[in-house]
């Protein structure tokens, strides 16, 4: 037992002097940024560098860099290093992410689950921690926090003092021994380290849907977020400005919420509103681990059918008050360029296996899937529906539904229409030049030069109508030229081009009255999952 006891603190010591000599190199090197190390691993952590999307085991000594993100699984534990003597210890199943450490500070996000921090009273730093809820900026203590799945966040005050705030930007200081819950209405009064006994509206919160969907307030879609986001397979977010000049914080995520299927979420927050989107989309078969392999065959497949395809999927877009809804089933799929129908033929697509587009010699198979039944409803009132007869459709086109032409996200399954054997309840139609009033309701380009283009569809009788208005911007709200996609001539370069801009798509309809649906997108999260092949 002398000899065990005696080797482990000889490989304590040789750990503590590796870790100085990290930090010494780091300093001596003039890094900007003030080094943080993981010094102990209990089970398997796993870690994702800023712009990738693989998840890696995380060994002991790892220097992590700004942006890093770290998850722990059910049994596993992570003990972090900063170079003033502060630690902290990440819990099971948390998530964590450093946004910045410098020598004046240390920033960092706890999404959720639970970390401990000891903060050295020698540092000068301001040490902050972030969550979905509140922050909790210290000097100087030791404290705890933890992230529930809805969001709301717990603080125990051990020694020291600590400033917590809420969103709202109320702050009170906590004292040793207190303790202090945040959630979404603010932040309450602060306990001598009891236990606060649980109310109705905490009953409430545990009953609030771990799924987000729709007829759903803020509060149960950030709630509901929050558990779908421990299981996400793509995750991104940030602060930019939409077209209008309002800031905005975009958080996306894709996961899969069963074997056969994928769902991407969009979360919109900004000041006075708050819009969210979502599509839940059901494969023919199974998925495999890497979804991207299945997610780049929805544009379709050339020469060969598919491996994987969709046999339906729904897409929604709301602010919560207002919700467009897409229902598609009957996925099935089929070889349209030799299928007989005339007009249906695709003669340019995208090939995975080369990562570009390519023109197709005519009577080329080309496999693509095309649905039984579409439904698309405005506030429960359907503007555009069709059930299919012996051909089938799949929508895209403008008087089939919300695709690429029309307003939804391009390269999500929705192509070029086709086939044309359907039975069709088109209750609005796309309006154009020169039958329109004015520009602001007229389908095509809006600002000449510009990616500013609308979609307008209305009835006869202009009582019932629906409007899409779609931009492509930069961070900052600026409309892109036509000329910023100039030269682009194959899909890497275009990719590439595109990770520089966002996607604003604004939808008002005569259901809801006079408000709007307004999402930012942020196409990254796209390309590295495969929707956007």
């Amino acid at each position: 037992m002398h000899q065990l006891a005696t080797f482990a603190e000889s490989a304590s010591r040789r750990a503590t002097a590796l870790t100085a000599v990290f930090f010494t190199l780091l300093l001596l090197a003039g890094e900007l940024s003030a080094a943080v190390i993981i010094t102990d691993v209990k089970g398997v952590a796993r870690l994702r560098r800023p712009n990738t999307v693989s998840w890696n085991e995380v060994p002991v000594n790892y220097v992590v860099n700004n942006g890093d993100e770290v998850k722990t699984d059910r049994s596993s534990r992570v003990t972090m290093s900063f170079d003033d003597g502060s630690k902290i210890e990440l819990a099971p199943n948390s998530s964590y992410l450093l946004e910045t450490s410098r020598k004046a500070e240390s920033m960092m996000t706890l999404s959720f689950g639970k970390l401990k921090a000891w903060v050295t009273k020698a540092s000068s730093r301001r040490f902050a921690v972030r969550t979905p809820t509140a922050v909790c900026s210290v000097r100087g203590t030791e404290f705890d926090v933890n992230v529930n799945g809805d969001g709301s966040t717990n603080v125990n005050l051990l020694s020291g003092l600590l400033g917590v705030q809420d969103n709202k930007g109320n702050e009170i200081l906590l004292k040793p021994g207190e303790s202090v819950d945040v959630d979404l209405r603010g932040i309450s009064k602060p306990e001598g380290g009891e236990k606060k006994q649980t109310n109705s509206g905490d009953a409430e919160r545990r009953e609030i849907k771990r799924e987000v969907g729709l007829e759903m307030n803020k509060e149960q879609i950030l709630a509901a977020a929050a558990e779908e986001v421990k299981q996400a397979l793509y995750q991104l977010g940030k602060v930019m400005t939409d077209v209008n000049g309002n800031r905005v914080r975009i958080e996306e995520y894709i996961l899969r919420p069963a074997a056969n299927q994928f769902k991407f979420v969009v979360l919109n927050e900004r000041p006075d509103r708050f819009d969210y989107f979502f599509r839940t989309g059901t494969f023919n078969t199974a998925l495999p681990d890497d979804i991207s392999t299945a997610l780049r065959q929805l544009p379709g497949c050339i020469g060969t059918a598919c491996t994987f395809w969709l046999t339906g999927y729904q897409t929604a877009w709301s602010n919560t008050q207002d919700a467009v809804v897409e229902n598609v089933s009957g996925g099935h799929l089929v070889d349209v360029n030799n299928n007989g129908v005339a007009g249906d033929d695709v003669t340019r697509a995208f090939d995975p296996g080369q990562n570009d587009f390519f023109t197709l010699p005519a009577g080329t198979p080309f496999f693509t899937t095309l649905f039984d039944t579409y439904d698309l409803k405005f506030n429960n009132v359907t503007h555009t529906s069709w059930v299919s007869g012996v051909g089938a459709y799949n929508p895209g086109g403008c008087g089939g539904g919300v695709g690429a032409a029309c307003g939804g996200i391009q390269s999500m399954g929705d192509i070029n229409g086709v086939g044309d054997q359907r039975t069709v309840t088109n209750v609005v139609n796309v309006l154009k030049a020169p039958n329109c009033t004015n520009l602001d309701n007229c389908t095509g380009n809006r600002d000449p030069g510009k990616f500013h283009d609308i979609v307008y569809r209305q009835n006869a009788l202009g009582t019932i109508w629906d409007k899409f208005d779609n931009y492509i911007i930069d961070d900052n709200g600026e409309v892109s030229s036509h000329t910023d996609f100039a030269g682009v001539t194959n899909g890497a370069d275009y990719k590439k081009r595109l990770l520089d801009f966002n996607y604003q798509q604004i939808i008002t309809a005569s259901e809801f009255g006079g408000r709007k649906i307004d999402l930012v997108f942020e196409p990254k999260i796209l390309m590295q999952s495969g929707l956007i092949p």
